[in-house]
């Protein structure tokens, strides 16, 4: 059988997301790599997340924000 992706990182389609990522390193996050977010799994404490500040996207880690957009749940990185 020949790999999908879609199968492996996709929890549930209505709720995943991709992103491009464009800025300077931030978390061990580069430059053009892909962020999967799902935004139906509940983050725990640390996990990177997605919010949503000054109508802005911003990754950080989870502190119980009231901004959260999203859970990253991927990060796809070209070698």
């Amino acid at each position: 059988k020949r790999l999908d992706l879609n199968d492996l990182i996709v929890n549930d389609v209505y709720s995943t997301f991709y992103f491009r990522y464009s800025g300077v390193p931030v978390h061990g996050i580069q430059n053009n790599d892909v962020l999967v977010i799902d935004r139906s799994v509940e983050p725990s404490e640390g996990d990177l997340v997605v919010t949503i500040q000054n109508k802005n996207f911003k990754i950080q880690e989870y502190q119980n924000s009231v901004d959260l957009w999203g859970k990253i749940v991927w990060v796809l990185s070209k070698k």
